[in-house]
């Protein structure tokens, strides 16, 4: 959960992933992904304000998908970022002074659209928002790398903005990914094969992020994954994942278009039996305070990735 309060220090008048409070107070805003906890403040106000006031706000192009799919929608106030290019940006400062900002977005591996931001002015800012990266790509990151004489070195950050939401005792260990998937798909097998009747319901904690789980779920029953209406007609749009979603019920026995905490049975084919009914939940928070052991094969991996990612680029900052 982010708590970021969206103000940059060494930046002011940009606000990134908070669009309320003080923060209406900037000239230049920037999402990182389509999850809620970094979208307060968006909302119908928000986006009158931006057209009153000829600001933009900056994302991601998936991430602009997405934000179309709302009610409240304004297309001329949204402007979507190319990966890994260099933009130039105008803002205000808090004196209402015209600045240039050049702005660079860097795939965070998080969820579909999810990126970093580099903030270059007279110094570098780097904002992960939620980030998934190994830590051998880090070299891989392009963007993030000065190149000279043939020599690559990190880039001399004056600050980090860092996503810490699990670097936390109470989860100090997650499964990796592929481990997680080999669970589920052990367990989905395993219930399915019990009766035709049989059906799965994916709780997913976000409206956006659990596309991998699709993708590969798809991939090993060969079968498409539901999802509600709407979030459908975003994925159609991102085709890496549309072969694997469909938005129809009947089509497949794997079920993610219940909202989170609802067991009254399932909505989309009101035939099936609660018994008939597993409910899989892949969600981080479930293992906070509890023994890590269910999966069997576990990895302390969120606590490396920040400890790795920390110690590859921290070190580098003036």
């Amino acid at each position: 959960m982010s708590t970021f309060f969206g103000l940059i220090e060494e930046i002011p008048g940009i606000s990134v992933d908070r669009f309320d409070g003080e923060n209406l107070n900037s000239s230049a805003y920037f999402l990182s992904h389509c999850h809620t906890d970094h979208m307060q403040g968006i909302n119908y106000q928000f986006f009158k304000h931006l057209q009153q006031y000829n600001k933009y706000l900056y994302c991601s192009r998936i991430s602009k998908l997405f934000l179309k799919a709302k009610d409240y929608y304004i297309e001329s106030c949204v402007k979507d970022l190319s990966l890994n290019i260099k933009v130039c940006i105008e803002y205000k400062n808090k004196d209402n002074d015209k600045n240039i900002l050049f702005v660079t977005c860097i795939s965070a591996g998080h969820c579909p659209g999810s990126v970093m931001f580099l903030f270059e002015t007279d110094k570098l800012v780097l904002y992960t928002g939620d980030f998934r990266i190994n830590p051998e790509d880090y070299k891989k990151i392009a963007s993030l790398h000065s190149y000279e004489n043939y020599n690559v070195h990190p880039k001399k950050l004056a600050k980090m903005y860092l996503d810490t939401t699990f670097l936390d005792s109470n989860f100090r260990s997650f499964p990796t990914r592929k481990e997680s998937i080999k669970k589920i798909c052990i367990e989905i097998e395993k219930w399915l094969k019990k009766s035709p009747r049989n059906v799965v319901v994916l709780e997913c904690s976000a409206l956006y992020g659990s596309e991998f789980l699709y993708v590969e779920l798809s991939r090993m029953f060969n079968t498409c994954i539901h999802v509600k209406d709407y979030v459908y007609e975003s994925y159609y749009c991102i085709a890496d994942i549309a072969d694997s979603i469909t938005n129809n019920p009947q089509a497949t026995r794997i079920h993610a278009c219940m909202n989170k905490l609802d067991r009254s049975g399932l909505k989309c084919c009101s035939n099936i039996l609660e018994r008939d009914i597993l409910t899989i939940i892949p969600s981080a928070q479930k293992w906070k305070g509890k023994e890590t052991n269910i999966i069997g094969e576990w990895d302390n991996t969120r606590e490396r990735t920040f400890n790795k990612f920390i110690a590859f680029y921290l070190t580098k900052i003036n």
